[in-house]
């Protein structure tokens, strides 16, 4: 009994001595130098790729990511601005990532290290495309390694496998490879809020200055009381980390039975919001414009001779109209998607603000 349990555990300890060895590559045919880059013309080129594609498991095409004479480009959300800190992330590893040790060249092994072909619907890593010109290099993207910082990949059209020396970060989530970042307006900037509803209910909400730490809800019925300051105040905040869920041509949407919305800055910035939901969705478009900016005080303005105090004008005015250009640029002809959360906050109604009659 104890022979025949240690012949058996001397065939497992064999079994797993050979899948080490195939894994670990030795042997191997197709072979990888160790501390040579693992993508030379990539480390050579890296300013020159004009198309970078992320494929995951059933060849789903996740992001396909064009350079243009504008920036890149994210072709699955029509042409919108691509993530440009992630992708430039991932292109610089990958232009870096070295050769640690050469793995398995066997076709039967290449799931253990999730380097297999991304054909099929449980393959286990992901297929970066890079392209320069009219040349594409594929690279699955495996597993991390157990214990260790670097990561299992291998050349579409190599045999062989490698570990590298570095993590190479892409994510299967569409979203991740888009400029998601809409406005980030912080509430202390913020001295008006005013929405209009189709039926022409309004709800305006203002403050003099930065320093009033409460806004006025404007045009309070007579007899009513606000809900909460928190309530009052929260309008200031819609555009706080104001991120986007997805996003279309705005010209695709109704928008005649819009939401409207206008948020005035202390610097004179002025931005307008359409609101709609359409198509199961929670859609948003905007403007800005620095209609009558104010962005000196009186009293710097008294305080300082004529030819300083304008200077200072045009500064400050230079400064409210690049804010301006920058907003329009990135939101121009766009439509997002925004989570119902968000959307809700911006279409409150008045009687959303009061505390109910019978309660008063």
């Amino acid at each position: 009994m104890k022979r025949n349990f240690l012949y058996l555990a001397v065939l497992t300890l064999l079994s797993v001595l050979v899948l080490w060895l195939y894994a670990s590559g030795k042997g191997t045919a197709d072979k990888v130098t160790v501390n040579a880059f693992l993508m030379p013309e990539i480390t050579k080129q890296i300013n020159d790729v004009d198309q970078v594609e992320i494929v995951s498991a059933g060849n789903n095409t996740v992001a396909t990511l064009v350079k243009t004479g504008t920036g890149w480009q994210f072709e699955q959300m029509g042409g919108y601005r691509a993530n440009w800190s992630r992708l430039q992330a991932l292109l610089a590893a990958l232009a870096q990532a070295k050769v640690v040790e050469p793995k398995t060249d066997k076709v039967e092994y290449y799931a253990l290290l999730g380097v297999e072909d991304i054909d099929s619907d449980d393959a286990g890593g992901v297929l970066v495309r890079i392209s320069t010109g009219d040349q594409t290099t594929g690279i699955l993207i495996g597993h991390r390694a157990k214990g260790g910082s670097g990561q299992y990949v291998r050349l579409q059209n190599a045999a062989a496998s490698a570990l590298v020396d570095r993590k190479l970060d892409v994510s299967t989530v569409q979203l991740d490879w888009a400029d998601a970042g809409i406005l980030d307006i912080n509430a202390s900037e913020v001295a008006q809020v005013e929405i209009i509803h189709p039926q022409a209910e309004r709800v305006f909400v203002a403050r003099i200055s930065a320093d009033q730490t409460d806004f006025d809800l404007v045009g309070l019925p007579l007899g009513r009381e606000f809900r909460s300051s928190w309530a009052v105040n929260s309008l200031a905040s819609v555009f706080s980390m104001l991120n986007m869920e997805t996003v279309r041509p705005a010209d695709s949407i109704d928008w005649s039975d819009a939401v409207k919305m206008r948020l005035l800055m202390f610097s004179g910035v002025e931005i307008m919001a359409d609101m709609v939901e359409a198509d199961d969705m929670y859609l948003l478009r905007l403007s800005a414009s620095h209609p009558a900016a104010n962005v000196v005080d009186q009293q710097a303005r008294d305080s300082r001779d004529s030819a300083e105090q304008q200077e200072i004008e045009k500064q400050a005015m230079d400064d409210v109209a690049k804010t301006v250009e920058d907003i329009n640029q990135k939101v121009s002809g766009w439509a997002y998607g925004i989570s119902k959360q968000k959307y809700d906050a911006m279409v409150v109604m008045p009687e959303d603000l009061l505390k109910p009659e019978e309660s008063q």
